[in-house]
C-alpha cells in the first residue's frame, strides 16, 4: 500500500465518523485503528457510559467550538462517536467530561466552527513505549 492510499483510507474513515486511535507514545506508532462508537470496545464503552473516559484512556485534546460560527445544523451531534454533543437552543453543546478530542465532529462541520485543543494540565504523551509502560504500571500501583 502506498502512502497516498493509506492517507485516502484515513480520510475516508474520518468522513464516516471513525476515530483514529494510535499508541500513546510519541513517534512510535505500532498500530492504527479506526474505531466506531457503536462497536469498538474502547470508544463504544465510553459512548454507552459504562466506564468514565479518564479511567479508560488518556485524552490529550478536547473540542473547541466557535459558538458564533455554529449554525445549529446538528451534523456534529449526529457523527460524534461517543455521543458527547447535544443541540441546546439551536447550538451544539459538548459534554467535555465525555469528549475524547478525536476531531471527527470538526470534519462534519460545514462552517469550520469546530477544532480541537490540548486539554489543560495534560503533558505530552510519553516519549517512547518504555516510558508509556512505566506510566501505566505506576498508575496501577505495580
Amino acid at each position: 500500500m502506498s502512502k497516498d492510499e493509506a492517507l485516502k483510507i484515513l480520510g475516508d474513515s474520518e468522513k464516516e465518523g471513525l476515530v483514529h486511535m494510535v499508541d500513546n507514545a510519541q513517534g512510535q506508532i505500532k498500530h492504527t485503528c479506526n474505531c466506531c462508537g457503536h462497536y469498538c470496545w474502547n470508544v463504544g464503552i465510553i459512548r454507552r457510559r459504562k466506564v468514565p473516559r479518564d479511567s479508560l484512556m488518556e485524552v490529550y485534546f478536547t473540542r473547541r467550538t466557535e459558538m458564533e460560527e455554529c449554525i445549529g445544523c446538528g451534523a456534529c451531534e449526529e457523527i460524534c462517536p461517543v455521543d458527547a454533543v447535544k443541540m441546546v437552543d439551536e447550538k451544539a453543546e459538548v459534554d467535555l467530561d465525555w469528549c475524547i478530542g478525536c476531531g471527527v465532529c470538526g470534519v462534519s462541520c460545514p462552517t469550520g466552527a469546530i477544532g480541537i485543543e490540548r486539554r489543560a494540565g495534560k503533558d505530552d504523551a510519553p516519549k517512547d513505549f518504555e516510558h508509556l509502560h512505566q506510566k501505566i504500571r505506576a498508575e496501577r500501583g505495580l
